[in-house]
């Protein structure tokens, strides 16, 4: 996954970042003075890009430099978590993520020399579980948001990340395309506004074609005036105009690099895992390479080692330059891509980081899909299995995230009342009764059943288990009588499939005796946990877990459980 520790080695400058030394200066102040920084800006403005110059010129200074993707939540949890491996804290594979992240800030407090980047926040509340507070260490953060208004509130020093100015941008320009023509390079600065986005593809366009500076300008003037007040929200009509001749050119000579921008459309912004996706099917052409150097060389996407990234912004005008039905095909193939990578490593242990590198893709993948109101068979596994991922590793509120969107989309493509809804509704409801929602478990506990039953040919043992889940979530909330009556059913049920000396059998029949002894029925607990105990005992053995939690359900009967 994308975690990077040590992301930056040496303390020397990036020879194509855009100046910007007073920025650099005020981090560094924000850093000395009150140990966080919060870099505020549209997107595009290169705040990223700001704090890992930060990064590489100060690299001297820390033993750890750590990036952690911060757009959704769930990516954040898994991303802090996996911090643990270059800190050496033991783990493993399926390890809590909760309780590794805790492992990781307490490091954090008690060390020093550290920097931690939280890229693109929403929020400081997003950050509140993941943000060391001061101890005996000390560390710097760095936080990078396009969301102004919320930080006012925090004690990090807030800095206002706009355009480049004229003459800084200028000088950019003419680094990274080589010519030495301050006039144009200037003109073009103005032209673009500074917004250093449009400046990078730009360059790249220029240094790649050899266009001189000028000619380049009349280019984009043109360019400006046939799409002038047809971009869409959020796109900057400079960016879609140094974008369109750049793509332009792309789809000249590499139809593979078109194909790579529509499909970064549909996935997470950083590392893209086009390894992973050629393993698991056609979606990807042959010649991936040459359509990552074709995008590479005109600042479309940016790689680092196997690494491949394109700006959200960028993926933005990929997705509008697509027509409806071209949107729905590649967000189908792309959950379809996705899925299948993830559906193969799910079952194995030793490649569940394969997963965890995966899952903000499925997220991604499976969210295009939903936006444009589809749904699919395997959109409906991927996001059912990215939550059942999150639910082993601990995650529980990730995986109500996934299993709420799972039921969202599986009514719509399904229906209300199909099976698989009622499916999605009773994993829902696990997870909220595990979380301490028990009315919320409760009422998904209750429409699972009520779909089934609904159902031409009910899932009889299906219906089992989902009463057996609601008399737990009964159990709990304190109505005995009502809990009594689903074991009862659920007990019913497996009693026909499997009889009365199957260990299933057995599981309903011990939860029947513990409600019985909380109702105050001693003889029928007693009768119920005895013959638990003699069925896990025969079929499971005498030091299985179910039988000795029998086993002490009867001695807790004690003397006055024999009369």
């Amino acid at each position: 996954m994308l975690v990077m520790t040590d992301l930056l080695q040496g303390d020397s400058r990036n020879p194509d970042y855009a100046g910007r030394s007073s920025a650099l200066n005020d981090i560094r102040g924000a850093l000395g003075e009150v140990g966080a920084a919060v870099l505020l800006g549209t997107d595009g403005m290169g705040k990223s890009a700001m704090a890992a110059e930060y990064a590489r010129v100060n690299a001297g200074e820390y033993d750890f430099i750590f990036w952690v993707r911060s757009w959704n939540g769930t990516v954040l949890t898994l991303d802090f978590a996996s911090l643990a491996r270059p800190l050496g804290i033991p783990h493993q594979e399926d390890s809590d993520l909760l309780d590794l992240g805790d492992a990781v800030r307490a490091w954090m407090e008690v060390n020093d020399r550290w920097l931690l980047i939280f890229d693109d926040a929403p929020s400081p509340s997003a950050l509140e579980a993941h943000l060391p507070q001061s101890a005996s260490g000390g560390g710097d953060v760095i936080i990078t948001s396009s969301r102004s208004g919320s930080w006012v509130v925090t004690t990090a020093a807030a800095i206002e990340v706009g355009p480049i100015e004229p003459p800084e941008a200028a000088a950019f320009l003419m680094r990274r395309t080589g010519q030495e023509d301050p006039a144009a390079s200037m003109r073009l600065a103005e032209l673009l506004e500074g917004f250093p986005l449009a400046l990078e593809v730009a360059a790249g366009y220029i240094r790649w074609t050899g266009i001189s500076l000028s000619r380049y300008i009349d280019l984009c003037k043109r360019r400006l005036g046939d799409i002038s007040g047809k971009t869409g929200p959020g796109l900057p009509e400079t960016l879609a105009a140094v974008l369109d001749i750049s793509m332009e050119q792309v789809r000249a000579v590499s139809s593979e690099g078109a194909e790579i921008l529509s499909l970064s459309a549909f996935l997470a912004a950083e590392d893209l895992p086009l390894d992973l996706l050629v393993e698991a099917g056609s979606l990807l052409p042959e010649s991936v390479g040459l359509g990552l150097s074709a995008l590479e060389r005109r600042g479309l996407l940016r790689r680092d080692g196997s690494s491949v990234s394109v700006h959200p912004l960028i993926q933005a005008y990929a997705f509008a330059s697509l027509d409806v039905q071209e949107r729905t095909t590649w967000a189908e193939e792309t959950v379809r891509a996705v899925g299948g990578a993830f559906s193969a490593r799910l079952e194995d242990l030793s490649r569940w980081p394969e997963c965890g590198r995966l899952l903000p893709h499925a997220l991604a993948s499976t969210g295009k899909l939903e936006d444009l109101g589809g749904g699919s068979e395997e959109a409906s596994l991927l996001l059912n299995q990215a939550g059942l991922y999150l639910q082993r590793r601990g995650d529980l509120a990730g995986a109500r995230s996934v299993l709420e969107r799972l039921v969202s989309v599986d009514e719509r493509f399904y229906g209300p009342s199909h099976a698989e809804v009622a499916t999605d509704l009773n994993n829902l409801g696990s997870v909220l009764r595990v979380l301490g929602d028990l009315p919320g478990a409760m009422a998904h506990f209750e429409r699972a059943i009520a779909i089934e039953e609904a159902q031409d040919a009910p899932d009889q043992l299906k219906i089992a288990i989902r009463a057996n889940n609601l008399g737990t979530v009964l159990r709990s909330l304190g109505d005995l009588p009502g809990a009594l009556a689903q074991y009862e059913r659920a007990l019913s049920i497996d009693m026909d499939a499997y009889g009365p000396n199957h260990f299933k059998t057995a599981i309903r029949i011990n939860n029947l005796g513990e409600v019985l002894r909380e109702m105050g029925d001693l003889d029928g607990a007693r009768e119920a946990f005895n013959l638990a105990l003699r069925v896990f005992g025969q079929f499971l053995g005498p030091g299985h877990h179910y039988t000795e939690r029998a086993r002490e359900n009867l001695e807790s009967l004690g003397v006055g459980g024999k009369g």
